[in-house]
């Protein structure tokens, strides 16, 4: 694993906990997701759902849409591709039943490119029952052992690439 994703997770899990902290004291226990800076965009919010049989997506970070085919927000986790769908599911379970942080590390083929993808599912409130929603964070960059995560004919991630004609 890239050691700035073990380095990214870190910090969330910190601020997590640092959240956690102030809640314990009377705060209120919405999680603010503006508090963690540049990870917004790679953090979700889930509601569990039938007691964790699935997850509504309620809040979609931009980058988590890359990998993850657009933006979610207002759909379950059964309904996202693979390898999100299986991934994030089984995380959201995990931490669900244990009541505390899951991680969980893969490798996903994804948009013609292999990334290294670390996921965290983080408690973000709980009632009597349960869990009840779940704070998602998916951080990713391209696998080390490739050249470049997109192929060339990516329509959406076309740029002008340059020619090598007249090149000896």
């Amino acid at each position: 694993m890239q050691s700035n994703l073990i380095k990214a997770s870190a910090w969330i899990t910190a601020k997590w906990l640092e959240g956690i902290m102030r809640n314990a004291h009377g705060a209120d226990a919405e999680t603010d997701l503006a508090e963690f800076g540049a990870f917004q965009a790679n953090l979700a919010e889930v509601i569990a759902l039938d007691r964790g049989a699935d997850f509504l997506v309620s809040r979609w970070g931009a980058e988590i849409g890359m990998l993850c085919g657009g933006n979610q927000r207002n759909r379950r986790l059964s309904t996202l591709p693979q390898p999100s769908r299986g991934q994030l599911r089984r995380i959201c379970v995990r931490a669900m039943t244990s009541r505390t942080l899951a991680a969980e590390s893969a490798v996903w083929a994804v948009r013609g490119g292999i990334w290294e993808c670390l996921m965290l599912a983080l408690p973000a409130a709980d009632t009597e029952d349960g869990i009840s929603s779940l704070l998602i964070a998916l951080l990713f960059a391209p696998h080390p052992l490739f050249d470049h995560p997109f192929q060339r004919d990516d329509a959406a991630l076309a740029v002008a690439a340059p020619t090598t004609a007249g090149s000896a």
